[in-house]
Order: C-alpha cells, then sequence, then structure tokens
C-alpha cells in the first residue's frame, strides 16, 4: 500500500484514505489524543455518568480511538478486553454497541491514560513508563491492563507519583 505525506498539510494518503502523521510534534499528538479522548472524559468526573455510558455500552469507535490513544496492537488491545482478535475487528466493523464488559475495560484504560498524560506531560513518556517494570506494583503496567484491577493498581502508583511518594 503507498503512502506519501500531502505537501504542507500533514496528512498521508493512502489509496483514497488520509490521516495525519505527527512525527514531527509531540505537543501536536498530545493535543490530537486529547481531542481523540474529548469524548470519554465526561465519563471520568461522575460515576453516574462513567455507569450510565457503560450501561448504554460504548459505539464500536472507541476501540480504534483506544488504539490510537495507547498506541497498543489490535493483538494488545485483544488481550487486555479478554477478546480475539477476529472478535475485536468484528467489534470494530460493527454498528451495535459494545457490551457492557467491553464498555466498561474501555472507559477504565481511557481514564487511565487520560491520568497518565496528566501525571507524566508527554504520553510517549508514559508509555515508556508503562512498558518498564514498576517495583511498585512489582509487574510491568502494561502487563496488568487486561483486569479492572490492574488497571486501578497502575491508576494508584500514578496517584504516588504525583505525590512524591514512590518506593
Amino acid at each position: 500500500m503507498r503512502k506519501e505525506k500531502m505537501a504542507g498539510t500533514g496528512a498521508v494518503a493512502s489509496g483514497t484514505k488520509q490521516y495525519k502523521t505527527y512525527d514531527t510534534d509531540a505537543s501536536e499528538f498530545n493535543s490530537y489524543v486529547s481531542d481523540v479522548m474529548v469524548p470519554y472524559t465526561g465519563y471520568f468526573k461522575s460515576p453516574i455518568a462513567k455507569l450510565g455510558a457503560i450501561r448504554q455500552g460504548l459505539q464500536p469507535k472507541a476501540i480504534n480511538d483506544l488504539i490510537i490513544v495507547t498506541g497498543a496492537t489490535q493483538a494488545d488491545v485483544s488481550r487486555w478486553l479478554d477478546i480475539t482478535e477476529p472478535t475485536l475487528r468484528k467489534h470494530i466493523q460493527n454498528s451495535r454497541e459494545l457490551n457492557l464488559g467491553i464498555s466498561e475495560h474501555i472507559i477504565q484504560l481511557f481514564e487511565l491514560f487520560n491520568k497518565g498524560l496528566d501525571t507524566f506531560g508527554l504520553l510517549d513518556e508514559f508509555k515508556r513508563w508503562l512498558k518498564s517494570y514498576n517495583i511498585g506494583i512489582d509487574a510491568t503496567p502494561f502487563d496488568i491492563l487486561d483486569t479492572i484491577t490492574g488497571i486501578g493498581l497502575v491508576m494508584n502508583e500514578l496517584v504516588r507519583i504525583d505525590y512524591g511518594a514512590t518506593a
């Protein structure tokens, strides 16, 4: 598949699809990620709003947004959500809302990445930290994002970092 940078726009043409690249400016990428997360940030402020969104079910677009925000592969996301890659792709292509478990997990991951961006300032720094062994949780944070409890442990570690109470 041919990809070429569009002059001056930051867009890349690949057949008929166009998408932006952000290889030069981390702050521009962080801004783009923040824009992608806007529909989900309202859920972080109120447990009632979060519960309502979970019960209603997120749109399948949330999976693509999660991949953009996390920089994870479809294999990583399918492992986190405890579904196979073909099932993940079916969810992405489907127009029906995601089920409760998947919706809750995705919202928790968005909330975690929002907090990570806030704590580290740059999403790339947070992603680097996620893939490093952490003595405070005795694990590599990236590897425990497959459970709500694991996400909670990573979130607590971010709060500890914010307050300078790291091991």
